[in-house]
């Protein structure tokens, strides 16, 4: 089937056409289907998890995506209008090394014969600018940019990664249950685009506003099925980011490059602490620079986070991280309250760059 596809590979991202290659930076691999106009038809490849980094894709689903796309060119420029929307959108800054935070630090070639991996620019590093930008205007990340292309999950749903857009799983009460989205579905398009693949559905997610409804068309039953989603506030925050590269970026902002995972109710038990509030315990402390600062203010391993910036909500690390980027400045200190072994301590950590 590649041989109706002319095949390019793009190894590096340092002078990386950031008004045409817009996708999850947080990826390792992603495929781009293209007119040689610059249209895109669609888009492939996915993550959800540093351990199991090829969960939601696989060769079945990518030859489904294939044929896909090989059909929206056979029908374009007909179908313009089903595409529309999947197109990339001007961008500030047109290359990686025009954001500040990576201006000067990354040339054009690979240092092929000297430090390969110093001198590529690493795709998360983008994202880590352009929050980066934001920060530096003393201004709240927003949702979209701290909850990037969000997995289907987020609204209520999952696809079978062996196919194309066929529905697996829907939890009752979500936005994708309530909608009336079902097992066996097949998702033709949403938000009036094309769906070739979950990265697809993560475009349209992505680029959704915080509340609005969302148009889905299904084929259930050899019949073609039109439905309503509704997105209700605060739907992205759903999405867990603290896989990501781009949060070690943001675990130096505001924990001072302290790790944090969740504990399970028996843990809880077992320590002492609040069933219903704020407990993640430290699983690493960084060691040097900036990611050392929670280790200059004494966090160590084990350490139980009770308390963040007088919050005690029961968050997961990632609604920590959005806290972090949404209600913090740099600059600021925060004090944390931590249990260590029944012991309650107040550490101060400043919010850095």
């Amino acid at each position: 089937m590649f041989d109706k596809f002319v095949t390019v590979r793009i190894v590096k991202a340092n002078d990386l056409d950031l008004n045409l290659f817009q996708f999850d930076y947080n990826l390792t691999f992603s495929i781009f289907f293209m007119n040689a106009d610059k249209t895109i038809y669609g888009r492939y490849g996915t993550r959800s998890s540093v351990e199991d980094a090829e969960r939601h894709m696989s060769k079945e689903g990518l030859a489904q995506a294939l044929q896909s796309a090989l059909l929206l060119h056979e029908n374009y420029p007909g179908n313009r209008g089903v595409l529309a929307s999947k197109q990339p959108i001007i961008s500030e800054y047109k290359e990686p090394n025009d954001y500040p935070a990576l201006r000067g630090r990354y040339k054009s070639t690979l240092d092929y014969a000297g430090e390969v991996t110093k001198s590529c620019l690493h795709c998360h590093q983008i994202q880590d600018a352009a929050r980066q930008v934001v920060r530096e205007q003393r201004q709240p990340i927003s949702e979209a940019q701290m909850y990037p292309y969000p997995l289907p999950r987020a609204i209520g749903f999952s696809l079978d990664p062996q196919t194309r857009s066929s529905i697996d799983s829907v939890v009752e009460g979500t936005a994708a249950g309530l909608g009336g989205l079902a097992p066996g579905d097949e998702v033709i398009t949403l938000g009036g685009q094309a769906i070739l693949s979950i990265a697809d559905v993560q475009w349209v997610l992505h680029h959704a506003k915080s509340s609005q409804n969302l148009s889905a068309v299904v084929e259930r039953a050899g019949e073609r099925v039109s439905l309503n989603i509704k997105l209700a506030e605060g739907w992205r925050r759903q999405t867990d980011i603290a896989w990501r590269g781009s949060s070690w970026g943001m675990r130096r902002i505001g924990t001072g490059g302290a790790l944090f995972q969740p504990l399970t109710t028996q843990e809880r038990r077992n320590a002492g602490v609040n069933l219903d509030g704020l407990a993640l315990r430290v699983k690493h402390v960084g060691q040097y620079g900036a990611h050392g600062a929670a280790k200059r203010a004494g966090v160590k391993v084990g350490d139980i986070l009770i308390s963040y910036d007088s919050q005690v909500d029961d968050w997961t690390p990632s609604q920590l991280l959005g806290y972090i980027g949404q209600k913090t400045v740099t600059g600021q200190k925060v004090v944390i309250r931590i249990n260590r072994e029944g012991k309650i301590l107040n550490v101060t950590l400043p919010i850095q760059k």
